[in-house]
This record gives structure tokens, sequence and C-alpha cells, in this order.
């Protein structure tokens, strides 16, 4: 076999350059959104300057970053049409980016952007460290390569099992967010919605099975593109007059704002109701900031399904390995810098029809059907009944007759199909937006699934299957992966965006270092992936499953590490005797069910989301990594590319 390092036309980056554009990408995408404090006392545009660099700045810098490095790079790639590049960033997006992190913007303002930040820098650092060295190896799947680069069937083996949950939540995050849209184009239920969308992934999976469709999964996200921002100018539209949306989103903060204390002063919310889309690290600390994105980031440097797909010798030459990411980043750029002024127009537009007074005897008829279909409780209801939504607000606290803001709680994925439609945005421009989030439901969907077969096969065939030669064990497993996603999407109350992170999050802890590592370090071997697996995955999945599943035994056991106070602490400890006391089955039920609410507060470790739990799991699995390939440093390992 051809040694990796005789490949010619490769990009070939130098060590410095791979420092220097490491170096850069740190500070574009941490130090300076981690200033947002300091840099929104300056203003850009008629945007808060920390406020601009997070949501619009550091994204074009990725860009140019990504461009320069690949041009410094070298390497020469045949030439190839834009189709590829496109049907990548279609498969690094996904619904869950457009409606779940939309979602999170317009209910937290400045901290949600970590998510899409860390969606850019991701790419931008998978051509940096990934891209140029792993499509040197002769695999089609990650499952190769951790075949060849560690040998054996334990590394590989554990990196299945691994991709396969990450794969499952990842699926069930994209199902999550385009059944709203589905919901939206078909007026039918969540359950109903989600099954649609699972039958249409499995339909397009079986179909790229034996058809060649990259093309047409580049023309999709191209037709995805145009339906964002279709819908994005018409939502501007109705905010504020005709607009360049993306330069003209200083003023639509402005107005915001103004709009808030419009609503305040009349009457129509409580200051604890406003969101401040602007203020940074309201809603999450720097530390949890920093942790999301960086779940993002690192999971997109190690995910399966792009790395098989969009960066493997199957997939590209590899002296075009970095310039294929460099220009999917130009397309999962134009997506996510769309996406805070459509979180921010849609807020100004829905909140401008709030301001007029409605009623609470003649709530809107579109308000009572998007209450209907759970995007959002009025007066803690749901309820397509118009008559029985008004009796439940004048019978709310302080009513005055009018609905007010805090009336109206969203849920963070339905605020992005509901609030466009309670505006009264015309449907035939609501269509665009909804039908871009079922093209990328399909996409990532797809790309999920066909990269999970191809890496069991390649190792079990030492191929990824062909078109048409979809056997047994692939329908299988795929379908058991499509039934998984499909019950946490349909179960989970987590918001998509986030429930997209935790997904990612799972990559990182498992795979990251031993991608990177096996990449760049000679000395990395077979031991030393398995442990840092294990060890990342291990802790990642147990503060999950502790924070999300079982709080209560996890405050029990860990509460020592958790942000709560000696106040708090001493709460759960009372609803704990109270549980522990509680005698008849009703009682104790009551008890267990505050307690468990209670613990869902204070179950963390220093107060991280389940996803910012890569800031331990990485340094950790990192660590472990080293000291058990140098104490195994005898065992024969494949040297890295280079």
């Amino acid at each position: 076999m051809r040694r990796q390092g005789d490949i010619t036309d490769a990009s070939r980056p130098s060590r410095s350059l791979i420092i220097a554009g490491v170096a850069i990408w740190l500070v574009v995408t941490l130090a300076l959104p981690l200033s947002a404090l300091t840099l929104n006392f300056f203003r850009l545009g008629g945007s808060p300057l920390g406020f601009w660099i997070a949501a619009q700045g550091s994204l074009i810098a990725l860009v140019l970053l990504a461009f320069f490095y690949a041009w410094r790079a070298g390497g020469v790639a045949p030439a190839e049409r834009v189709w590829p590049s496109f049907a990548f960033a279609g498969e690094a997006t996904g619904a869950a980016a457009i409606i779940g992190f939309t979602g999170f913007i317009a209910a937290i303002g400045y901290d949600a952007l970590a998510l899409p930040l860390g969606l850019v820098s991701g790419l931008t650092l998978l051509a940096i460290l990934v891209a140029p060295r792993f499509v040197l190896y002769p695999v089609r799947s990650i499952g190769g390569f951790f075949a060849i680069r560690y040998g054996g069937n334990l590394a590989r083996r554990l990196a299945l099992l691994i991709t396969t949950a990450a794969t499952i939540v990842l699926l069930a995050a994209d199902l999550k967010a385009g059944a709203y849209a589905m919901q939206s184009l078909a007026r039918i239920e969540s359950a109903e919605a989600v099954t649609i969308l699972v039958v249409s992934v499995a339909a397009v999976w079986l179909v790229g099975s034996v058809l060649n469709v990259r093309t047409l999964a580049g023309i999709s996200f191209a037709a995805m593109v145009i339906g964002v921002l279709v819908t994005l100018a018409a939502i501007a539209a109705r905010a504020q007059g005709w607009t360049i949306p993306h330069l003209t989103l200083g003023a639509a903060l402005e107005n915001h704002l103004s709009l808030n204390m419009t609503l305040v002063v009349n009457r129509l919310a409580d200051v604890d109701a406003l969101t401040a889309l602007a203020s940074p690290f309201l809603q999450l600390s720097m530390r949890n900031f920093a942790g999301l994105l960086l779940a993002v980031a690192f999971g997109v440097v190690a995910a399966p399904h792009l790395l098989g797909r969009h960066v493997s010798q199957a997939a590209v030459a590899p002296g075009g390995a970095v310039r294929r990411t460099a220009w999917a980043l130009v397309g999962v750029a134009v997506v996510v810098v769309s996406l805070p002024p459509l979180a921010v127009y849609s807020r100004v537009a829905f909140e401008t029809v709030l301001s007029k007074g409605i009623e609470d005897a003649v709530i809107p008829k579109k308000f009572a059907e998007a209450s209907d279909l759970g995007w959002v409780k009025i007066c803690d209801k749901n309820s397509r009944n118009v008559a029985e939504l008004a009796t439940a607000c004048a019978n709310a606290p302080e009513q005055r007759g009018f609905l007010r803001l805090q009336d109206l709680v969203f849920s963070t994925d339905g605020f992005v199909v509901a609030a466009p439609y309670m505006a009264a945005v015309e449907r035939a421009l609501q269509y665009p937006l909804l039908i871009a989030v079922v093209i990328a439901t399909l996409l990532m969907g797809n790309a999920l699934l066909a990269s999970l077969v191809d890496a069991d096969a390649e190792v079990r065939k030492g191929g990824a299957p062909g078109q048409g030669e979809l056997d047994f064990r692939s329908a299988t497993l795929g379908a058991s992966v499509l039934a998984g996603g499909s019950i946490i999407a349909s179960v989970s109350t987590l918001g998509s965006g986030l429930l997209f992170a935790e997904g990612f999050a799972l990559i990182a802890a498992g795979l990251f270092v031993p991608i990177v590592l096996g990449l760049y370090w000679r000395h990395m071997n077979s031991a030393g992936a398995i442990a840092a697996m294990a060890m990342g995955t291990l802790i990642a999945l147990a503060y999950m499953l502790g924070v999300h599943v079982w709080p209560v035994e996890f405050y029990r056991i860990s509460g020592l590490f958790s942000d709560a106070g000696e106040e708090a602490a001493q709460q759960f400890s009372d609803l704990d005797a109270a549980f522990s006391a509680a005698a008849d089955p009703q009682a104790r039920a009551a008890a267990w069910s505050a307690l468990r609410d209670y613990a869902a507060t204070v179950a963390n470790w220093g107060g991280l989301k389940p996803a910012a739990i890569v800031l331990i799991t990485v340094p950790v699995s990192l660590l472990v990594s080293i000291a058990v390939s140098l104490l195994f440093r005898n065992r024969k390992s494949v040297q890295p590319a280079g």
C-alpha cells in the first residue's frame, strides 16, 4: 500500500501555519466574543460592537481565515463544480441550526450566539486541523480511519458505538426541529410530523444508497438558502419596511428596545418578561458560553458524517479537501449569519402586533391555532378554543383585559414558526423558510444514517457499501437509529438547538482527541485512543443522563460539585427528607415530583450546561490519552501522514 506521505498534490500546511491558524481561530472564536461586556460600549452600524462581532463579524473573519489557510496550505485540486461543497454545507447545517439556533437567540439573546458561532468555527477548525491530513488516509469513513490508524477491533468498535449514540441524538434534534416546520405546513400534531419526517428521511437514505444524489443535495442546499433569505426579508419588511436585514441589525435591535419600553409603559409587559437581546451573559455564564461554543465546534471537527462523506479520499482529491471545506463554510456562514436578524426581526414583528393592544375577549384566531399546535402557551393553556383562552387570561393575576407579553410563553423552537404566523406575515412568504427547514432535515438525516452505515461496512467488508449494496445489517442499523432518534425527538422537552449541541458534545468527548492526536502525534496508539474515548464518553454520558434523567440521584452523589448555595442545598435536603417520610403512595408521588423538579435546578457541576461538559471531557481525555499512549508506547502504531 502506498504510504500516506507519498501522496502528491495534497495540501501540506507547515507547522508554523497550523499554529498561526489555530491562534487566530482562538482569538476570533473565543477571545473577542467573550469580551462583549467591554466591546458593547462601542457601536458599529447601530449594533453594540460585541453583539455584532459574535453575530456577524467573527463569522466573516472565520470564512476569510479558512480561505487564507487553503491558499497558504497549497495542494493541487482538480476543478470541481460547486455542488459537492453545497452538499457539504447542507449536511453540516441541519434543521436544528435554522429552527433551534434561531429560537434560542430569540429566547435569551446574545448568549445563544454561542451555538451558531460554534458551527462556523468548527468548520474553520476542521479546515485547519483535520482536512489536510484525514484525506491522506485511504479510507471512506471514520470507521476505516480507526481501523487503519489504531488497528485491532476494540478501538474502531468503540468509535462506532460513540458514533451511533451521537447520531441518535443529532438525528433527534434534526427531526424535532423539522417537525415544527412540517406542523406549520400541514397543520398536524407533532407526533405525526415526526413520523412523516422519519419515513421521508428513510426514503431519501434508501434512494441515496442506490443512486448518486450528491448534485441534488447541493441544489437542495441552494434552495434552502434562498428559502431562509426570502422569509427573512418578508419578516423584516413586516417589522419596519423593506430593508437589507443583515445590514440593519442594529436598527432592529433599537426598534426592539423601543418596543420593550412601550410595552412596559402601556402595562403590556413586566420588566421580567423582556429579553435583552444584545446584552451578554445574562442567561449563560462566560463558562457556559465557551462550553456550548466548543461543544459544537469540537463536535463538528470530529463529526463522522462530515469527515467520511466530504473529507475522505473517497469523496475528494487530497489537494481539494481544505478548499472544499472552505467553500462549504461560505454556504453555512450565509445561513448562520441570517439567524440573528431572523430572531430579532421575528421578535420585533410579533411585539409590534402585541403593542397595539389585544383584548382578552378577542384573542386572534391565529394565536389560538399556534397555541393548539403547542408552539405557545397563552395564559398557561394550549387550546384552539378562543373562549377558553379568554377565560384563562381573565383569571390571570393582575390582568387588565389585554394580552401581555408574560401571558405568552413560547417553546424555544415554536417561536420561529409561530412569530411570523401570529404577526400576520403572508403564508406564501412563510413557506420558503418552512420548506427550507424540511430540506435541511432530509439532508442531515440522510447524511447521519449513510455515514454510520458506511463506517460499519468499511471495517466489515473492507469498503463502504456501493450503490445498491445495502444489506440486512445496514438496514437494521439504520432503522434502529431512526427509531431511537424519533423517540427522543418526541419525548424530549429540550429545544432542538441545545439537543443538537449535546449530540456534538458526545462526539467531541469521545472522538475529538483520538482523531486529532491520531493525525498529529506519532506516539498515539490504540491503548491511548481507547482510554480517551472511554473516559471522555463515560463522563459526558454520566453528566448528561444525570442532569436530564436522574437529577435526584445525581445531586445525591455529586452535590458537592454543584453551584447550589447553602440555602439551595438545605432546601434539597428538606425535600428529600419529606419524600423519605411520606407514607401513602399519593403523598409519596407528590413529594417525589417536588423533589425531582427542584433537583433539576441544582443537579450540575459548577453550573455547567450538559453540552458544556466538553470543558471537562476534552482536557481529561487528552491527558489520559497521552499518559496511556506513553505507558504503552512500545506497541505498534501507524504513523500519521506528513
